[in-house]
């Protein structure tokens, strides 16, 4: 038995029943299991397997109890474990009734089952899946027109690919020989965040792929990126006479450099903003 709890102080107890394989889910992957919820004389207060249906949420943003936000990120595909969780990482001095006591220690045998990573597309099909590996700074996102700084380390089937890094404006990637799944991901990065990104060839290389860089056609990739710093766009009712013009020019600049039919609306918002 292990505490997995982030302070260490014994408040998360976790005993492996069965050994799970790969690696362990990220703050904000949406994960699905099976769980058993028992007191501690043995019964059960609550189980997904009664309904026979698999229990999904985002793992680290809240949605459940804090013994779980930290418990489950240490639990690999296949894993079956027990979580025993203190009061307050469970449900507190107030308890959860009529079955939850105040105060109660609670068990939780849970099998893991399957995480991905955040869909960060807009048709949510899946394309670019991210798992933040470690934490960035600050509210908010870049935003189309942003200047980014970035590095990653791009892979086909553990095999490293290219390396690099860019600093260039958000929506304009393609002029960088930068793939619209990266710039995709970056709208949903925080500044100093590092994530691994899995990007379907459509948000990739497409079925061409890339000779110079030996990515085959149709091949899903992997990038370990970060978001080294951000400057926000201004919006047209921020700037003054002299940035109108400078901006208006690069936007001139970005419609001419336009290729593979890329998306043009963020940038557009900025301007008639």
């Amino acid at each position: 038995m292990v505490d997995v709890s982030k302070a260490q102080d014994g408040g998360i107890i976790k005993k492996i029943l069965t050994e799970g394989a790969g690696d362990t889910p990220s703050t904000g992957n949406e994960v699905s299991v099976h769980y058993t919820g028992r007191l501690l004389d043995g019964s059960v207060f609550d189980s997904s397997k009664d309904r026979d249906q698999l229990f999904k949420f985002k793992v680290g943003t809240g949605q459940v109890i804090k013994g779980w936000d930290e418990g489950i990120v240490t639990m690999k595909r296949g894993e079956v474990a027990i979580l025993t969780c203190k009061p307050e990482y469970a449900y507190g001095a107030s308890g959860s009734p009529p079955k939850i006591p105040p105060n109660s220690t609670l068990e939780f045998e849970v099998e893991m089952h399957d995480f991905y990573g955040e869909d960060c597309t807009e048709s949510s099909d899946g394309g670019v899946l991210k798992s933040t590996t470690v934490a960035g700074t600050g509210l908010s996102n870049p935003r189309e027109g942003a200047t980014v700084k970035i590095s990653w380390v791009m892979s086909h089937m553990d095999r490293e690919l290219e390396k690099r890094s860019a600093e260039f404006i958000l929506g304009d990637g393609a002029a960088h020989d930068i793939v619209p799944g990266i710039e995709t991901a970056l709208l949903k990065m925080k500044k100093g965040e590092t994530a691994k990104v899995t990007v379907k060839s459509l948000y990739a290389y497409g079925n061409v792929g890339n000779a110079e860089l030996a990515v085959p056609g149709a091949a899903d990739l992997t990038y370990l990126l970060t978001l080294e710093s951000f400057e926000q766009a201004k919006y047209k009712y921020e700037m003054d006479g002299a940035e109108k013009i400078k901006f208006a020019e690069q936007v001139k600049q970005w419609y001419q450099r336009r290729v593979r039919g890329r998306n043009v609306s963020g940038w557009m918002s900025i301007v008639t903003s």
